[in-house]
Parts: C-alpha cells; structure tokens; sequence
C-alpha cells in the first residue's frame, strides 16, 4: 500500500490494477484511499475475525494492511501513526440500519511519539437519498447515503457511507485521523 505519493494516483493505473485483480481472482476485493496522502490501493482480505475482516494490498507482499466492520474502517497496520482500534458500534447500528440518531465513537491512534491517543466523537447521523450504485461485478445496486457529523473537541468531521437495503455499506468516506484524514473504502466485490 503506497503511502509516500505526493501527487494523485493515476486513475488508470488503479483502474488496470483493479481489472487485472477482478480477472484473476474469486474473492472479496475493495478499492482503499487515504486522501490527505494521495495513497489508494486494490486491497484484498487476508483475515477475518468475527465482525472484523483485515485487508491488504492486492499483488504486493508488504505487511501494512487496513480492518474494517461491515465497509468501515476500524485499525491500520504499517501506515505510520496508525489508527489502533475505533469503537464504532453505535454509529454501524445506526447506519447499518439506515436510521437517523446520535451515536458516540472512539478512535485510538498511535502519536508521534508512540503514545496511544484516544479521541471520542459525537455523532449525528442522519438519513439521505436513495441512489443508484455500480460496481464491476454488481451493476444496479440500490443504496440509501447516511451521513455523521461527528463533533471532536476541536473539529467536527463529516462521514457518509453508501448502505445498501439489506444494510451492506458498500462505501464508506470516514475519518480516520490526524495523519490520514479521510479515508474512502469502496468494494468491488
């Protein structure tokens, strides 16, 4: 998983990595962005547990790699200051079931110093448009978009996720740090 871009991916690289990973394998994969370090990478699962499932980069052996619940990012490994763990569970109940509500989050990060910092969020979540979504292998999905705004002590960051009528997120653009920003987590099957 690139991290050190300083420009945009090339959309067409990415796009040639993507179909080259649809082609050549049975599996889950997903597209992965960090927008504040102009990273994305075809990621692939490499492990579940329970509700949680533990990605990597598609076609590449390094040992950085991304968790999520349900299409919404939870922990990274190998990023740099790296988000440890999130308790998201109120807010993916809401979501899930395309519901408006408040919900309180935390995230623990690993600072510059190697020290955990925990920063909790309280979130209004509330219910959008229905839409059309498209993937590769699922052309005509029908998605319902929820958006939370989540007040921190000194911002407010706005996530939106994709949720479909069986309450699948089939994307998600959700904070995930001082260091990263957003984060885009998008499946392609």
């Amino acid at each position: 998983m690139k991290t050190e871009a300083t420009t945009e991916p090339d959309p067409n690289a990415v796009a040639q990595v993507a179909q080259h990973a649809l082609a050549n394998s049975d599996g889950a994969l997903a597209i992965y962005r960090l927008e504040k370090r102009k990273a994305v990478a075809v990621i692939r699962p490499i492990a579940d547990n329970g509700a949680y499932r533990s990605w990597a980069s598609y076609g590449v052996s390094d040992r950085r790699s991304v968790s999520s619940r349900n299409g919404i990012l939870t922990s990274t490994r190998g990023l740099g200051n790296d988000l440890i763990s999130s308790d998201l569970s109120a807010l993916l109940s809401l979501v899930a079931d395309r519901k408006e509500g408040e919900a309180q989050i935390e995230q623990r990060y690993l600072d510059g110093e190697n020290q955990i910092v925990t920063i909790a969020s309280d979130c209004t979540v509330t219910r959008g448009d229905r839409a059309h979504f498209a993937t590769p292998v699922e052309p005509h999905v029908h998605v319902t978009r929820m958006t939370a705004a989540c007040n921190q002590d000194t911002q407010t960051v706005n996530n939106w996720y994709l949720v479909t009528d069986s309450g699948d997120i089939v994307q998600s653009r959700h904070w995930a740090g001082p260091d990263f920003g957003y984060s885009t987590l998008q499946r392609l099957r």
